[in-house]
């Protein structure tokens, strides 16, 4: 809490310029009223200890106790000054009352809860004998408890009545907790003191506040860091040494600007005078002296030199911090090692501004598309699924809630709600709500917030030009608990999925307990040495890439093709209602574009945790498209295979050039009835003619483009691998690792190159 200015401990502190009040009589202070004042006084600087910008709530304070009696919170200090220099109160009264404010202080009862917890932490170990019998054990264990919950639940009724009715977007953040047996203690404790008033919520939204609440009560005990302020600003502050050197360098170059100026000028003026004697005698040099221009002259290169080490040192403390930054992630997590390469990279440029980047994906997102209702091949689909059976009704169970959240990392980065898992992993006391909530979603959708489908989208640097907006990946974060239940819906619709066999075994992509990209690439690898070493047969593939796959699929394909699986109808009733209210604000460079909120209106919203599984079931049909034509590659008398398929990579087979062009032609049509287009520019094609590979020109398209021939000499990567026609892994050392390898190399040389050099 944040007090102010005015008050020190001392009477000579307060201010002896009172207000105006409303009132121009003059006002008797009585006896109890002045005790009221050095109470309230003492509460809110919890005994004089914080005293900065207290005046407001001291006014709010004693309009609470005296409604008809109104003054200013200047007016209040005054009086209270008046009361420590007259000795209205005597000292040891005064003394008393600071006492007991300081007992009654928030500050106290957080040292009380911590106290108690680390008696409870120091008898947990002992607790092991509860299945033996210890009822001692317990009663001492519950006595701490219901201790810690007398002093738990009025901190965290005040921090949800002073949240309560605030937009989650605009509440602080909230601070990441160490895992230690303490912090472990305390979310247990308040687990349990929380119980009933987790079960007692209505609404999601009711269950959000008191979880955002329990976490804000458990920052403020552990007492981390405030991390009040908007989101995406994560702008590091310099270290204090850092600030200090950098003003010593601004000192000297001023010095030398002005010992340069007095040493170049024939007659220098007055003021450059007056400073160069200034520096002089702080530097011990005398003007009488005979040598004295060129001593100024030795002192300016020392400055220079001065200079020169300083800036060095700092240059050395970010090459240091810069080698524990890289190694760090490097050894934990090599995803994020790279990726912070990519935005270093992308940090030399000037990235496009937050409007023009939601000018941009707007454009993208919000205009709306639909899918061709009368093509061929959904009627044909929609027959051969006529006799599919229907999902079964959805349950949701407390047991569903444990399992979903159990997978989640608990630290990740939240939605606009601000709560990570972590929160619904450590108070178990919400699974049992979430599943009566979240059914009560199934049955009447609108009761779900809409604040929970608006997202953060942050932009991630790829390939190209930095400049342009359509070079950056996005990556939204979604609510936790958005993402609990489309996490359910997904494993439910999965196992219906399962059940009928409903996907295709060619699709890789979002396959659990599976390494899709490895498995492809082995089957990948076994058809090209077939074709080319064993059997030496033609073979004509095709890597094809669709424009922004995920951000063009239609909604009302998205909806189609669940009616065709006979998904549940609650869920795609549900579904089509959440469908209806997403949107994201896009945060580029740790800045989002105020006030810009972009509606999505086609495209998978990325995020949320069936998007990928209902990306593959939307691209699923065109697997049987191509099953059912007569063209592929035979790899024997029963196998043959026109296809393989990871998310929304296609690789094709054929036995010959007009084969695959049929087989593009099936893929393109397929694309323009459900609005998706090729990526030309990184399609492209080859051609094996008895092992050999020959040159037969671009592939034409119907609609007057054309696909690329891949020439000899030229590689296409394909799910991280770099191929021709055949995944030359042993053969040529390109393999899944080398690529990976040699970038190591580098940056374990040079690192190693600056250990030694720093050494010596």
């Amino acid at each position: 809490m944040s007090l102010g200015p005015m008050a020190g401990s001392s009477a000579e502190h307060l201010p002896v310029n009172p207000a105006q009040t409303r009132s121009r009589v003059r006002q008797h202070w009585t006896r109890q009223m002045n005790i009221g004042l050095i109470n309230a006084y003492y509460e809110i600087t919890e005994g004089e200890t914080k005293t900065k910008k207290y005046a407001d709530q001291l006014a709010e304070r004693w309009r609470n106790i005296y409604p008809d009696k109104l003054f200013t919170g200047i007016h209040l200090i005054a009086q209270i000054r008046n009361i420590k220099t007259r000795k209205l109160l005597a000292p040891d009264e005064l003394e008393a009352l600071k006492t007991r404010a300081m007992d009654c202080s928030p500050a106290a009862n957080i040292r009380n809860i911590r106290r108690s917890l680390q008696r409870r932490s120091s008898i947990r170990p002992q607790q092991i004998r509860y299945e033996e019998g210890d009822e001692t054990g317990q009663i001492m264990e519950l006595g701490i408890l219901d201790e810690v919950a007398k002093d738990i639940l009025p901190l965290f009724q005040e921090i949800r009545l002073k949240w309560e009715g605030t937009a989650f977007g605009v509440r602080p953040r909230i601070s990441r907790l160490k895992n230690n047996p303490e912090t472990r203690n305390l979310v247990q404790l308040l687990d349990a003191a929380l119980k009933d008033t987790i079960q007692a919520s209505t609404s999601l939204e009711e269950l959000c506040h008191v979880v955002y609440s329990a976490a804000i009560t458990a920052n403020t005990i552990q007492q981390t860091a405030s991390k009040i302020g908007q989101r995406g600003n994560n702008l590091q502050e310099k270290p204090p040494w850092e600030k200090r050197l950098e003003g010593k360098i601004e000192r000297f170059r001023k010095e030398i600007g002005i010992l340069h100026a007095f040493l170049s000028s024939q007659r220098p003026s007055k003021h450059l005078e007056k400073k160069v004697r200034e520096y002089s005698g702080r530097a011990g040099l005398k003007r009488k002296e005979t040598d004295y221009r060129m001593k100024l002259k030795t002192h300016l290169e020392m400055l220079k030199q001065k200079i020169a080490a300083v800036g060095n040192r700092i240059r050395r403390y970010h090459k240091r911090t810069l080698r524990f930054r890289q190694n760090n992630p490097f050894s934990n997590n090599q995803k994020e090692f790279y990726r912070g390469l990519e935005m270093e990279k992308a940090g030399r440029t000037d990235p496009p501004t937050s409007g023009e980047m939601a000018e941009y994906w707007s454009k993208v997102w919000s205009r709306s598309t639909s899918h061709n209702e009368n093509a061929a091949w959904i009627k044909a689909e929609e027959e051969q699924q006529s006799d599919l059976q229907e999902m079964d009704a959805v349950h949701i169970t407390e047991e569903n809630i444990r399992v979903t959240v159990k997978r989640m990392k608990n630290w990740t980065a939240p939605g606009v709600d601000g709560i990570h898992n972590y929160w619904w992993k450590a108070l178990k006391s919400t699974h049992r709500v979430l599943s009566r909530l979240i059914q009560g979603a199934l049955e009447q959708p609108q009761s779900v917030p809409e604040y929970l489908t608006q997202g953060i989208t942050y932009k991630i640097p790829k390939k190209g030009d930095l400049k342009k907006p359509e070079n950056y990946r996005p990556i939204t974060s979604l609510s936790s608990i958005y993402k609990i239940i489309t996490y359910i819906i997904s494993h439910q619709i999965d196992t219906h999925l399962k059940r009928n066999n409903i996907m295709a075994w060619e699709q890789n992509g979002c396959k659990n307990k599976s390494k899709g990209s490895k498995e492809l690439l082995i089957i990948d690898k076994t058809i090209t040495r077939q074709a080319k070493i064993r059997k030496k047969k033609n073979i004509s593939m095709a890597w094809i890439d669709y424009q922004k796959a995920y951000d063009s699929v239609p909604h009302s394909w998205l909806l189609k093709v669940l009616e065709i699986y006979k998904v549940n109808k609650r869920i795609i009733h549900l579904l089509r209602f959440l469908m209806s209210t997403w949107r994201t604000t896009i945060t580029i460079s740790g800045q989002s574009t105020p006030g810009h909120t972009v509606k999505i209106r086609r495209g998978i919203f990325q995020g949320d945790g069936f998007s990928p599984r209902w990306f593959c079931l939307a691209l699923n049909i065109l697997s049987k498209v191509l099953n059912r034509s007569a063209y592929g590659y035979s790899m024997n008398e029963s196998v043959k295979l026109s296809h393989l398929f990871y998310m929304d990579d296609i690789k094709l087979y054929a036995r010959g050039r007009i084969q695959l062009e049929g087989e593009i032609e099936l893929v393109r049509r397929f694309s323009e009835d459900i609005g998706m287009s090729f990526g030309l520019e990184k399609c492209a094609v080859v051609e094996v003619k008895r092992g050999k590979m020959v040159a037969e020109g671009n592939i034409r398209l119907a609609d007057g483009r054309e696909i690329a021939e891949l020439a000899m000499e030229e590689r296409y990567k394909y799910l991280g691998i770099q191929q021709t026609y055949e995944i030359k892994q042993t053969e040529n050392k390109q393999n899944v690792k080398t690529e990976l390898m040699t970038r190591v190399r580098k940056i374990l040389k040079t690192q190693l190159s600056a250990k030694i050099k720093s050494r010596q």
